[in-house]
């Protein structure tokens, strides 16, 4: 007589067999797509201070390895070029009324008012406080709006950035006499009053302030305008998808970072080296580089990224250098003991103090730059891209 029921127990047994393995080899095949999929995408995380130079990085990889901004889109920078002449015009006017220095006839002072009433110099708290406004109206209205199209939104609020039509406005005040005597005596303003991106735009403005102008690269490298938000960009390299994150540095938007910390390959970390003898716009109490350190320490330390590697931008060299030949190290670390005016000094001190930041166990490799220079960045890059296939490949092969 046959055991039906051991005989069911059995196939039973065996669909169960057949399913299980089915499940395990489907398993299989996902964790060979996820691991494949891994090593054709790589996603890096830009954090650091505002103003270290993060939206210039990525320029540079937009030039080095995207489109390279064709003629036809370098326009859409031609507001904020004129924006960056406005705000150095409104320190050339500044100083002539501390100097005493008088326009050349009442028209042009006139002018003056005019260029300050239509388009005010607009502080960073200003920003941020109508950024934070449109963020609450957009999350109000539409409450699944991602913070990428509440960024965008923002964009589109240029009421502060002159239009093309004003180039004739600061045209006249440019050639007024008053404003070029005040330019020339440029090396008796207070210091950092008129910073190197201001005075670069000056310097050009003859060639910026005509009706055909079109922003030359190094024009879009070192405009200043505030990243909000977070920006992603996208970049196709020897057939590997790079995602950039690009996350707004101020310091009441940086509790905003972990929510970026997920599935990143690498953690590139930028630091103004001029901030050494620096505040922080938004603090001025705090010195800028302190507040890099406090940063870094924080993110570095952080149990999200606790097996993720870390690139440190130390940027601006070429200031640092000069700034270093008045100021020394000490205005930031009373307990340097190098040499006063050294830069090579300077430069490895600060280097070890962000070694001495990171957990001992974690893995950083440090660049010098200087993001507007072109041919050096191209260098850069090339090493700092080979870094991290090599990172994402062992990521890869860890999962």
């Amino acid at each position: 007589m046959i055991n039906i029921n051991k005989t069911f127990t059995l196939s039973a047994m065996n669909k169960g067999g057949r399913a299980a393995l089915a499940r395990s080899k489907s398993i299989d095949h996902q964790i060979d797509e996820d691991r494949e999929r891994m090593q054709k995408e790589v996603q890096l995380l830009i954090l650091g201070s505002a103003g270290a130079g993060k939206s210039t990085f990525i320029k540079q990889l937009r030039l080095h390895y995207g489109d390279r901004f064709p003629e036809q889109t370098r326009s859409q920078f031609t507001q904020y070029v004129l924006y960056n002449v406005t705000c150095a015009l409104h320190i050339i006017m500044d100083q002539m009324e501390l100097m005493g220095i008088k326009y050349d006839n009442q028209q042009n002072q006139q002018k003056a008012a005019e260029l300050r009433e239509k388009h005010p110099r607009i502080s960073l708290d200003t920003i941020l406080r109508r950024y934070k406004e449109e963020e609450d109206r957009c999350q109000k209205i539409c409450p699944s709006m991602s913070r990428a199209d509440v960024r965008h939104r923002l964009t589109l609020l240029d009421v502060y950035v002159p239009h093309v039509a004003d180039v004739t406005l600061l045209q006249q005040l440019w050639t007024d006499c008053g404003v070029q005597c005040c330019y020339a005596r440029r090396l008796k303003f207070p210091r950092k009053t008129l910073t190197p991106t201001y005075e670069y735009f000056l310097e050009n403005v003859d060639r910026i302030l005509t009706t055909d102008y079109v922003p030359a690269i190094q024009d879009i490298l070192h405009i200043r305008w505030p990243t909000l938000g977070m920006q992603e960009h996208v970049f196709t390299m020897d057939h590997l998808l790079f995602k950039v994150i690009d996350v707004a540095g101020q310091k009441s938007l940086r509790k905003k970072w972990i929510h970026f910390f997920e599935g990143v390959t690498a953690v590139l970390f930028f630091v103004a080296l001029s901030g050494y003898d620096e505040a922080v716009e938004e603090e001025p109490s705090m010195n800028m580089m302190q507040d890099s350190l406090q940063a870094f320490h924080e993110v570095s330390h952080n149990h999200f990224l606790e097996k993720t590697d870390f690139i440190l931008f130390l940027n601006k060299k070429d200031i640092f250098v000069n700034h270093i030949q008045v100021t020394g190290l000490t205005k930031c670390f009373p307990h340097y003991k190098g040499p006063p005016h050294s830069a090579e000094d300077s430069l490895r001190f600060i280097k070890d103090q962000f070694i001495q930041h990171k957990p001992g166990h974690k893995q950083m490799y440090t660049h010098l730059t200087c993001a507007v220079d072109v041919p050096h960045m191209r260098d850069v890059l090339t090493s700092v891209m080979d870094k991290i296939v090599d990172i994402n490949v062992k990521r890869s092969q860890l999962h």
